[in-house]
């Protein structure tokens, strides 16, 4: 099993175990103490259903001193919370962050897209996400190729290349352990893959007043699927 993924079924495991407890203890359990701890478990297999997601609390939140995004992927279920490790800016548009788990997996985000990951499996070794990035900071429609390099899972790797349509779906508010963001909902569609008859739905709701990707769902690659991408604290 993938180490990211075998921390999502620990930290699973872990939620499972708090709600057996009191929920006195519960609530004084910061993020810190829930999840950014060594909980690396190795689970090759799950025979008792989907994982369920990790909810956090306001007061949890309170009490975390550092940027917190959330990972509910949707094939493995779970959830899983990254720290920051960096913020750059490079040649292309916006800033990367890279967000890791206390195994090492990482994710990288550029303006909030998905352009990499490592440790996850299947990774996505690098993505030119332009395209999306342009349309979502104008706000608007956009067309345009997106590409992947995908690891086969050994040393080699697959090309993937996908005529993309950006769309607004309109205002949405959505809610973030109890906290209420206006965004504004967009839906990128994609059409290619190896074979080009592969279809990604990534979606992104984005806050207008400052066009932080509040929460977003992304493609990760034929192995993995997709990720929720939540932004608890920036």
């Amino acid at each position: 099993m993938i180490k990211m993924f075998s921390r999502i079924v620990g930290a699973g495991v872990i939620a499972v175990i708090l709600a057996a407890c009191s929920s006195d203890q519960n609530s004084q359990a910061s993020l810190p103490k829930l999840v950014f701890g060594s909980l690396v478990q190795t689970v090759n297999q799950r025979r008792a259903g989907p994982v369920q997601q990790i909810v956090p609390t306001q007061q949890q939140l309170d009490e975390t001193n550092e940027p917190v995004l959330q990972i509910n992927p949707e094939i493995s279920g779970g959830s899983d919370f990254l720290r920051l490790r960096s913020s750059r800016r490079d040649s292309g548009l916006g800033v990367v962050q890279v967000w890791y788990s206390s195994d090492n997996a990482q994710i990288f985000l550029r303006d909030g897209v998905l352009i990499g990951t490592r440790g996850v499996g299947g990774d996505i070794i690098s993505a030119d996400a332009d395209m999306t990035i342009k349309a979502l900071r104008a706000q608007s429609q956009g067309t345009g190729v997106r590409t992947y390099v995908i690891s086969d899972g050994d040393v080699t790797s697959t090309d993937y290349s996908f005529n993309c349509t950006v769309k607004s779906l309109g205002s949405e508010n959505i809610s973030v352990v109890n906290q209420v963001f206006i965004t504004d909902r967009f839906r990128e569609t994609c059409v290619g893959g190896p074979n080009g008859d592969a279809v990604l739905n990534n979606e992104y709701w984005v806050q207008p007043s400052n066009g932080l990707i509040r929460k977003s769902r992304q493609w990760v690659g034929p192995r993995v699927g997709y990720f929720e991408i939540i932004v608890l604290k920036n």
